[in-house]
């Protein structure tokens, strides 16, 4: 018996009942039914734990482990999903938090020299309402009330509004706010969702950087015509106009290295076969882990929407430069997987994480382990708890050097 590994596997079996879909995925969008099930369970199991246990003005849920000094360490990610995604992506990363403080209790009792939370953040993907990081970036104090309203799901339901029918007070969100200089430093354990670890034959990675981010609303207008009597050379087609910017968006970012540029989902009005369409909308997240080719790519994009619409909005939802990870932590991390004897390497993450928020504010490093061919964001997620387990042993040998 690999108690580890059995306890992961568990916590990861039972917590994707919340949000099962029928494609065996989970969809566990934040403000729902499906995510107050799982930071209820979760909430139970830091209880069960021996921690004190609340939930913060953001929907995070915060366990702590109080130490012998006023400092603290904090072992984090996210609970919620993408739409149909996976058991594994930022929920492994809490379960593994809940493994490694009752490693620390068991050694340490409630002597650890530090405090030790493990905080399951809300709404780090962004799969509702087109931004993310809200708890990460709450904990900075970096939400205003005009943004809580302006930002809207896909039924025109504000952040704001969205908060009030779960039972939560808006106007307190302030109160997520953290006092940095308390913090030492904040780890996130996380599958890799890419495919460099298992090609490399690596058990263990450890991030350099996270890429940068640009999330966008593009909208597009027109004017709504008979699709038959309408000539081509009369018209104002904001499909067409819509079709050639999304046809570009990909060739424009592989003239930059290590940059990508996605158009995920489109929107169009009145959406009907027989007429031409007056209004498109699409959403536009380009990455770099290179602030040059992040800024210059945006501009390529900008002036491809500028060259093929006359008459656009663009509403940006995220604006996030790329973040080095704490160069201390990193090479404790990697001296720490040299003494447990483990393959490693280091690499950057092409995927946002709260991390990303934390790395300009405070100490933060990550851990990532290897995805069956890469897969993320989707049912076929997997990754085998022996890597979640080593990643634990891992971190909990470094949290106690940290110490």
């Amino acid at each position: 018996m690999d108690k580890i590994k059995d306890e992961i596997e568990r916590y990861l079996m039972e917590l994707c009942v919340f949000g099962h879909t029928p494609q065996d995925g989970v969809t566990r969008l934040p403000f729902t039914k499906e995510a107050r099930a799982a930071a209820e369970y979760l909430a139970g199991k830091m209880q069960e734990l021996g921690l004190a246990v609340h939930v913060d003005a953001s929907g995070a849920v915060i366990g702590r482990l109080e130490g012998a000094g006023p400092d603290t360490i904090i072992i984090g990610s996210h609970y919620d999903t993408v739409e149909n995604g996976g058991k594994y992506d930022g929920i492994a990363g809490v379960v593994c938090g809940l493994s490694l403080i009752r490693m620390i209790k068991e050694e340490y009792g409630n002597s650890f020299p530090y405090s030790i939370e493990v905080m399951a953040t809300n709404d780090e993907e962004g799969a509702r309402f087109s931004g993310g990081f809200f708890s990460s970036k709450a904990m900075l104090g970096l939400w205003t009330m005009e943004e809580l309203r302006k930002n809207k799901d896909a039924n025109g339901i504000s952040i704001y509004d969205a908060m009030k029918a779960f039972g939560m007070e808006p106007e307190k969100l302030p109160e997520a706010k953290r006092d940095l200089s308390e913090i030492r430093a904040f780890l996130e354990i996380h599958i890799e969702q890419g495919p460099v670890l298992e090609k490399s034959n690596k058990e263990i990675g450890i991030v350099r950087a996270i890429v940068g981010m640009r999330r966008k609303i593009v909208k597009i207008y027109g004017r709504a015509d008979h699709a038959g009597t309408t000539p081509m050379d009369m018209r104002d087609d904001a499909m067409e106009k819509a079709a050639r910017i999304i046809a570009g968006v990909g060739d424009a970012a592989r003239n930059y290295l290590n940059s990508v540029a996605t158009v995920g989902c489109i929107k169009a009005v009145p959406n009907a076969i027989n007429t031409i369409a007056s209004y498109v909308e699409f959403s536009l997240d380009i990455r770099s882990a290179d602030q040059d080719n992040l800024n210059a790519l945006e501009r390529d994009i900008q002036s491809l929407i500028t060259q093929s619409a006359s008459h656009y909005e663009i509403q940006e939802t995220v604006h996030i430069d790329p973040v080095e990870m704490d160069q201390k932590l990193a090479e404790l991390l990697a001296k720490t997987a040299e003494d447990c004897g483990y393959s490693w390497m280091k690499l950057d993450s092409g995927a946002g994480h709260d991390s990303l928020i934390t790395g300009p504010a405070m100490a933060t490093a990550m851990v990532f382990v290897p995805s069956k061919g890469g897969r993320s964001h989707c049912p076929q997620e997997y990754t085998d708890t022996e890597y979640l387990k080593k990643a634990v042993k891992l971190v909990y040998q470094a949290v106690k050097q940290l110490s």
